[in-house]
């Protein structure tokens, strides 16, 4: 992976890492879907994003998870951030086999945020371009 992937890459955990400490006012955060409270259980609807990402089917988990998406429900939030921040982890390689990049993890991160009417975070998204 070259210096500059391997950038993009650490900013954008960066700033997953971020938004999930700022919804949730905790410093240290990690996803857990046992609490996820939208429409399907969390654990399974976690698990079937996760596994249609690894089989390579980024857009179909991706599409999956917007059409299940709820803006009243900040879990979901969490689950979509948790989301890309599983995907981000793919390489390079997997990213282009599966006909998607980081640069659409990343507009995913800023779709996902205006989704829920999170806005005026301008230096954030600055620091992903």
């Amino acid at each position: 992976m070259d210096f500059e992937q391997d950038y993009i890459m650490r900013m954008i955990q960066d700033v997953v890492r971020f938004l999930m400490q700022l919804i949730t006012g905790r410093q240290q955060f990690q996803y857990d879907f046992a609490n996820f409270t939208g429409n399907m259980t969390g654990n399974d609807h976690f698990a079937r994003l996760i596994a249609l990402a690894d089989a390579g089917k980024i857009n179909s988990a991706e599409n999956m998870m917007y059409e299940d998406l709820d803006p009243e429900d900040k879990e979901y939030l969490m689950l979509g951030l948790a989301f890309y921040s599983h995907i981000n982890e793919y390489s390079d390689d997997f990213l282009t086999a599966a006909d998607y990049s980081r640069a659409e993890i990343q507009d995913g991160i800023r779709s996902l945020l205006n989704e829920y009417g999170i806005t005026g975070l301008d230096a954030i998204y600055e620091s992903l371009d």
